[in-house]
């Protein structure tokens, strides 16, 4: 029998546990062995839940990586902490899967991706809306050539009132950003990998701050909101003429929350909610939804496990590497520094 793929967890909070435990537990050739957390009865519980023992729980990561032997390395701390342990588990010689967003800048981006190519192991930033039923069938859309060449997205994924009540999303010095990195880096993520990765060129955004640092009818402590926004908006301008217009919010006054990514190509275009497949067919515009979709019921971070796994145990590039992320946090940064300034900025 072929050896088990031995994963250690870094962070082991509730996206660690509600969804990456599942994603590992589904694969016979992958085992979680050990989990460091800095906060003990967190670490503690969420061995309880993955089997792990007592004594490969750990406070300290980096006692982690010297005393346990692994393969991989799961990656699940605030988004502020992501650097320092991806390029540790790299260092002992691990691959690594880091959640979204990779990083709080460009530049810490960059020296995750070079230190897994330093390495020479594979990194994986867990971008898993690309892996969910609707996304995984537009992309056999684009593949089979329905639409053409994509040159335009909206992307909207607002909350009318979603601001997280738990974890570390809305304080500033874990998180960074609020629902433009919470959000937005899922839906610009989508856009761009559909599009096939244009180059980003400049982005012009505004962001507002107007509900959640009062008290509402929300559960989160408004004291304790310190990320720069609740609300993004902008348009980000790609190579080739392309772009995405987009906009992302917890908290706004509209009517109805939406996650609706359209995309218009020369051949057709496309939406994911519902699955629609628009194209010029006999002389019509029609507008195709899928009876039956292979891909129904699927558990996108699962999938996106899986895909890593395949990735490293046949040598295959990086289902989402970090070229690709770091193309993501460019527009990101541009975003928050677009508002900051009031214009548009180069990215």
């Amino acid at each position: 029998m072929a050896k088990k793929l031995r994963v250690g967890f870094v962070g082991a909070g509730g996206i660690a546990q509600g969804a990456h435990f599942p994603g590992w537990d589904a694969l016979a050739d992958c085992e979680i062995v050990a989990i460091a957390d800095i906060n003990k009865a967190t670490g503690d519980a969420a061995a309880a839940k993955a089997g792990v023992s007592a004594d490969m729980v750990f406070e300290d990561y980096k006692k982690m990586l010297d005393t346990v032997e692994l393969d991989i390395v799961d990656v699940c701390t605030p988004n502020c902490y992501h650097k320092a342990p991806v390029i540790a588990g790299f260092k002992a010689g691990c691959h690594v899967i880091v959640e979204k967003p990779i990083a709080v800048s460009v530049r810490e981006a960059e020296q995750m991706t070079q230190a897994g190519h330093d390495a020479g192991k594979l990194f994986m930033v867990a971008q898993s809306m690309r892996y969910g039923d609707t996304s995984l069938a537009m992309r056999d859309w684009v593949d089979a050539g329905f639409v053409g060449d994509l040159y335009w997205a909206r992307a909207s994924y607002l909350r009318q009132r979603g601001v997280p009540a738990w974890g570390a999303f809305t304080v500033k010095a874990m998180s960074a950003g609020g629902p433009g990195y919470d959000l937005g880096v899922h839906i610009l993520d989508l856009c761009l990998h559909l599009m096939d990765h244009p180059e980003p060129v400049s982005v012009s955004a505004g962001a507002w701050l107007e509900l959640s640092k009062k008290p509402s009818l929300m559960k989160h402590d408004p004291k304790k909101y310190t990320v720069p926004e609740e609300f993004v908006a902008g348009f980000v301008r790609l190579a080739d003429g392309k772009a995405i217009s987009l906009e992302t919010s917890w908290a706004i006054n509209v009517p109805q929350g939406s996650g609706t990514i359209v995309l218009a190509g020369t051949k057709g275009g496309m939406q994911n909610s519902p699955l629609t497949l628009v194209r010029e067919e006999a002389g019509m515009l029609v507008n195709s939804t899928p009876t039956i979709n292979p891909y129904a019921g699927i558990a996108s971070h699962s999938e996106e496990i899986r895909r890593f796994v395949e990735a490293v145990k046949k040598g295959l590039p990086s289902p989402v590497p970090g070229e690709q992320a770091i193309m993501t946090q460019r527009i990101l940064d541009g975003i928050y520094k677009s508002a900051e300034k009031g214009k548009e900025v180069k990215v």
